[in-house]
């Protein structure tokens, strides 16, 4: 189960290190191949079972992992109030055109 992409090796050598420290059994894929061009630099790290998500989650934003952060837009209801204002001003502009 892939649990963190990551561009950074020594970033996910630390988390490869303290998931396998805290006992998950966990793997790495990817990263950048010195034989082969234009290999793909993402460093993908798995872990073996689901269980041990939420623990691998942890040790993750501990170690500094960028989170999603759900804040970033306003909730849906702003976005309904905006589509109503915008449809009730477009109504008002082309009755005033009349």
């Amino acid at each position: 189960m892939l649990i963190y992409e990551t561009q950074d090796p020594a970033f996910a050598a630390s988390v490869i290190d303290a998931l396998e420290r805290a006992g998950i059994d966990c793997y790495r894929t990817g990263g950048l191949i010195a034989e082969v061009p234009y290999s793909d630099s993402t460093i993908c790290i798995h872990i073996r079972d689901a269980a041990d998500r939420l623990n691998a989650n942890e040790i993750l934003i501990k170690l500094g992992a960028v989170t999603d952060d759900t804040d970033r837009f306003p909730p849906k209801w702003v976005f309904v109030v905006l589509a109503f204002v915008a449809v009730a001003l477009a109504f008002w502009i082309t009755s005033e055109w009349k």
